[in-house]
């Protein structure tokens, strides 16, 4: 990982030989969890002096003293008893990071989950294999349940960092079948290993589709007849009072919800049909909006973008839900607590390409016939019986709901001037490029640099999850003015070239366990179980993020030639702002031409403009390449 691109030395050639004999040709999905190492604890001072030369670019000479002080007294003082602590929790745990992490980052959190939590993902923007929406959920779900059966019998291919080091994949057996259930201080995660139906709302009810029946899965054109049953009863089917809005309970406060739930969901027909949702594989939607891309309307993509997080009906708490339009077109909304971006990103990437393989007829529909030797039963409709008042709850639900999704800016920005292809012949990291941009547009929108959050993995090590690279450096910053104080290319470019390499570096100390921010997390949960008070750890963890980034990787999986089929290039996905002044920023590279990126932020401050944002981004862009020009 720290060799020069394209320039292994012989020991490192010699090591990733040795590996792929012991790998072997056919590894299982879980079959290399166990030679894993551990994440390593970094020595306190080594986090601080990191620290420090993260937030040097934006504090003047006197605040930054002032945190030098207070990071050498935590270092020298608290800090080496916190250590101890964390140190032994590094012996027993397979992850000194993650449980605490998921704990009281994620169940622990009482926000709504909706923007602020969950993610989405979008399908292919410019070609849809079939208009006909049963057909097209029928295939997507068999693609689903062939990702699903891959990962019981472990004959998933497990995922590897330069086709070599592998990556952990215990996040992966909870794809399906889970959902969190809210408590009133902690939520917990349940998973569900008998499984066989999928939750599908349409028109206001709820319903109970088979997957598996007569100890067989249906084939996609019996699926899609029980879809098409489906949609032809929602025409009729009354529904209950409440019933067409309860899923806006699971986009609000999760302690409301939890009380909620203990009130009038705890027994009788409520709890019965609460569980089939609760423990099925996974919810879809019928969608009866048409959303899609046209170059000259981009709010058709940011609405469809803005339907996936934060629609309507989406289940919030499960694992993903999938919403399948009247057009045919799909999407995904994923909550984020057991998994990482990265799980839902293969999936859909997976299965997006495996529903194209399984194919349609000249009219659109699933290939086959329905097997004759099953006799298949209508799917159910799940029944409710809510009381008024639980009723004006989830109106109330409903209301706020549609509060935060009317706050929510967001705007896409389909950067096809250049992409990765060029990129790559200014021979630098594609990421770092990008980083560099969203740093000069930021500058450009706002004035001034902020403390900034790119998302990078700790899977190589067992039960890694992620860490923050602080993508705002003194270097970048450099570049920056350079840029907009219109010094000669040859200095601007030389300026780039240290802040990619700089951000590179900090991207592989992230990934290696040499981060800032998860270590500095642990030592304040340790903190907190002493009964100790840090005013350097509260400060820290209090920093606010306001530019918080995420690349959506891309070719885990089958890879599409998009050379050979440009018009099936995914959107990737979003998620929310972190900051109620800030921006959130996802971003997608896709193929060689295109990059994607997702702009959040909130209506109600005065300082951001996600379309505005999304300009000085595509600006930003053009004023690097011009310095290659």
């Amino acid at each position: 990982m720290w060799s020069p691109h394209g320039k292994l030395s012989l020991p490192v050639k010699a090591w990733m030989g040795i590996c792929k004999v012991i790998i072997g040709r056919r590894p299982k999905l879980m079959s290399l969890q166990n030679c894993m190492p551990k994440l390593p604890v970094p020595s306190v001072s080594e986090t601080m002096n990191r620290y420090l030369l993260t937030v040097r670019p934006f504090v003047n000479d006197e605040e930054y003293a002032r945190l030098r002080n207070l990071a050498e007294e935590f270092q020298t003082g608290l800090g080496k008893r916190l250590q101890r602590y964390l140190w032994v929790k590094s012996w027993w745990s397979s992850n000194y990071v993650s449980d605490w992490w998921e704990q009281y980052v994620y169940l622990r959190g009482r926000s709504p989950l909706m923007i602020n939590s969950n993610y989405y993902c979008l399908d292919a923007i410019q070609f849809t294999p079939t208009h006909v929406r049963s057909a097209r959920l029928a295939n997507f779900i068999t693609a689903l349940m062939k990702f699903k059966n891959d990962i019981d019998r472990q004959t998933l291919a497990p995922r590897f960092a330069m086709g070599t080091a592998p990556l952990c994949c215990e996040q992966y057996p909870r794809t399906f079948s889970t959902t969190r259930i809210p408590q009133l201080v902690q939520d917990t995660i349940e998973h569900y290993v008998d499984s066989k139906h999928v939750a599908l709302y349409s028109r206001g009810k709820w319903y109970v589709l088979n997957v598996i029946a007569g100890g067989r899965q249906l084939s996609p054109i019996e699926l899609q007849k029980q879809i098409i049953w489906i949609e032809e009863a929602s025409l009729t089917d009354v529904a209950a009072p409440g019933e067409a809005d309860l899923s806006a309970m699971t986009s609000g406060e999760r302690s409301k919800w939890a009380s909620f739930r203990e009130t009038f969901f705890s027994k009788g027909v409520n709890k019965h049909s609460l569980n089939l949702i609760e423990q099925s594989l996974f919810v879809a939607i019928l969608d009866d909006s048409e959303p899609g891309y046209d170059p000259e309307n981009p709010d058709m993509l940011n609405n469809y973008a803005k339907g996936m997080l934060c629609g309507d009906h989406i289940w919030y708490d499960k694992s993903f839900s999938v919403v399948c339009f009247k057009n045919g077109k799909i999407g995904m909304n994923a909550e984020h607590a057991w998994a990482d971006a990265t799980i839902i990103s293969h999936l859909a990437e997976e299965c997006f390409n495996w529903d194209i393989e399984l194919g349609y007829d000249s009219s659109g529909n699933c290939r086959g016939q329905p097997r004759d030797d099953t006799i298949l039963s209508p799917p159910r409709r799940l029944r409710w019986d809510i009381p008024a008042e639980a009723v004006d709850q989830i109106a109330v639900a409903r209301n706020v709901a549609d509060g935060m999704k009317e706050d929510l800016d967001l705007h896409i920005l389909k950067h096809d001037n250049y992409g990765k292809g060029f990129i790559k012949t200014c021979k630098v990291s594609p990421d770092a490029y990008i980083q560099i941009a969203l740093q000069l547009a930021h500058y450009k929108n706002q004035g001034k640099f902020c403390l900034t959050y790119e998302s990078s993995m700790t899977r190589l090590f067992r039960s890694g999850r992620t860490e923050t690279v602080r993508s705002c450096t003194s270097e970048s910053c450099a570049f920056v003015r350079a840029v907009l104080d219109k010094q000669p290319k040859e200095e601007c470019k030389a300026l780039l070239k240290s802040a990619v390499n700089r951000h590179t570096d900090l991207f592989r100390e992230s990934m290696s366990g040499k981060g800032v921010d998860r270590h500095m997390f642990c030592l304040y949960i340790v903190s907190k179980y002493l009964g100790e008070e840090s005013p350097f750890l509260q400060e820290v963890l209090s920093e606010p993020w306001r530019l918080s980034t995420s690349q959506t990787p891309y070719g885990q999986g089958t890879h599409t030639d998009l050379r050979k089929f440009p018009d099936r290039i995914s959107a990737g996905g979003g998620f929310g702002p972190v900051a109620d002044d800030g921006y959130g920023v996802s971003y997608i590279i896709a193929g060689e031409d295109n990059i994607f990126f997702h702009v959040s932020s909130k209506k109600a401050s005065s300082h951001t403009n996600s379309r505005k944002f999304a300009a000085d981004i595509s600006e930003a862009m053009q004023d690097i390449r011009s310095l290659f020009q």
